[in-house]
């Protein structure tokens, strides 16, 4: 059994971050561990007056008890980070906490729709990039891709531009970036992947749906990551994560009292 810790916030309600990567990977089978970046009462699309505890003080004593007690991870998975001292923390503590030929994965959940999150800032995207070039893999969104590299964000493009896009995020570091809501046909969307080494491209879009909700970017990444660690194929894991984002949208339509977040509990329990 593999056997990862997610660093990231914990949303208290609005499934997203922790209460989504942690159920998830578990039900696949991957041993989680979780060191939490801070604790919010509800994630920060669409609630009004949400609350915010930061724990990057908790964070180095939470590290230095596991490296006391010799606890190593197969693989470490970055998410939503609020306060750029964190970044230090994860740089120095990764070598301490993987396991010989461990993966750092980064999913810089930090922007969406040409924007960045409420209460994030350039200090975030600069310390974002210091991680993303020590990563392995990078799953960013298109959004994300452009605070990466410093360019403007557009919702035209071509092959070519996201061929480009996959290349220059891979010169920063990592071996494989996934990047996320790409279209190139009216009524699909998805994924592309790019092995760095290999030249390797992988790509697959599902049926795009009528709504879209908050959380579906942090739940393709706990899927996905938790089928490359079972081993599956690159191929395999993205059309799996983009199948269960596509399962839980259709699960949660419908029902107007269920805004905040997709129904992938629903899925999670038929598929698993």
């Amino acid at each position: 059994m593999k056997k990862i810790v997610s660093i990231q916030d914990i949303s208290c309600y609005g499934q997203c971050s922790l209460t989504v990567a942690l159920p998830i990977l578990s039900a696949k089978g991957i041993e989680t561990a979780i060191l939490p970046s801070g604790i919010l009462s509800t994630h920060t699309g669409g609630f009004q007056n949400f609350t915010y505890h930061d724990l990057t003080d908790e964070m180095p004593k939470i590290v230095s008890h596991w490296i006391d007690e010799g606890i190593t991870f197969d693989a470490i998975y970055t998410g939503y980070i609020g306060d750029t001292r964190q970044f230090d923390l994860i740089n120095d503590s990764k070598g301490k906490l993987l396991n010989a030929g461990g993966r750092f994965i980064v999913d810089p959940a930090m922007a969406d729709h040409g924007k960045l999150y409420p209460a994030l800032n350039e200090d975030i995207v600069e310390g974002m990039k210091g991680i993303v070039r020590e990563a392995d893999m990078i799953l960013p969104n298109l959004t994300e891709a452009a605070f990466l590299l410093g360019r403007e964000y557009s919702e035209s493009y071509t092959r070519d531009d996201i061929l480009d896009m996959l290349q220059a995020l891979a010169a920063m570091g990592p071996e494989e970036v996934v990047l996320t809501g790409v279209s190139f046909e009216e009524g699909k969307l998805g994924a592309i992947a790019y092995q760095k080494s290999t030249g390797t491209v992988t790509e697959y879009y599902a049926e795009k749906q009528a709504q879209s909700y908050h959380g579906t970017g942090d739940i393709f990444s706990s899927v996905l990551i938790a089928d490359y660690l079972n081993g599956k194929s690159m191929a395999d894991c993205l059309a799996d994560a983009c199948e269960f984002i596509v399962k839980s949208i259709q699960a949660t339509m419908g029902h107007p009292e269920h805004p905040y977040g997709v129904c992938f509990e629903a899925v999670l329990a038929a598929k698993e």
